[in-house]
């Protein structure tokens, strides 16, 4: 049988695995989520704490997760989703972390086509579990238990959370550091809207490696 691969998902499995035999390998050992969030991520010019983040919280790191209404696979794509980002089998989770990240892609282009909306990350995860078009009726975060409920822990896991293996130490400084912002998240103003979404999700990740660095600190003498 010959296995055909997209471009797009041989440059990730060769990333993510190593040059040279990619497929082979990916027969003969389990797929290494770590670096494959990385290499999604970097594909697609995505965070890749994120990434793993929805993940953790859509399937628990299961590729072959099915939810009651029909999500599947690794990050939860419903069919509909995944066809419409060229999702060939949504239970290979190389397959179903780019069709994802091409979802994401879509939601930070249309996030960006709407500068001074306010909208922010809360409002991007939204988009992500109920759609555009509910976020946009809402003119935010939609009323709706399920995506409040899952924009919250999708934040929790991402600001706090277990740092991946390959994250670097976080440095020491010589004196004590100046107590972190408060990371609860709240709506943009107008100003701060004009910023991407990457630009808020790299702002978001640097205060979540300064209150890790913070709570390794040695207790005053």
């Amino acid at each position: 049988m010959i296995l055909r691969i997209s471009a797009s998902m041989a440059i990730v499995l060769a990333a993510t695995l190593g040059s040279g035999g990619a497929i082979a390998q990916a027969q003969e050992r389990p797929l290494d989520q770590h670096a494959l969030f990385r290499a999604v991520a970097g594909f697609y010019n995505l965070d890749p704490a994120l990434l793993e983040a929805i993940a953790t919280v859509e399937s628990r790191g299961n590729a072959e997760a099915v939810s009651p209404k029909g999500a599947q696979g690794l990050m939860q794509l419903m069919p509909a989703t995944a066809r419409r980002f060229r999702v060939q089998d949504p239970f290979d989770p190389v397959d179903n972390a780019l069709g994802a990240a091409r979802f994401l892609d879509h939601l930070r282009r249309w996030q960006q086509s709407k500068p001074g909306s306010g909208a922010g990350l809360p409002e991007f995860l939204a988009a992500y579990n109920a759609g555009e078009g509910a976020v946009d009726k809402y003119h935010g975060v939609p009323p709706y238990p399920e995506t409040q409920e899952y924009v919250r822990r999708v934040l929790i896991e991402y600001l706090f959370g277990p740092p991946s293996p390959d994250s670097p130490e976080p440095e020491r400084a010589a004196r004590p550091h100046p107590a972190p912002r408060p990371l609860t998240p709240r709506r943009l103003t107008a100003a701060e809207a004009d910023r991407s979404v990457l630009e808020q999700l790299s702002q978001l990740r640097q205060s979540r490696a300064l209150a890790a660095s913070g709570s390794a600190e040695a207790p005053p003498r």
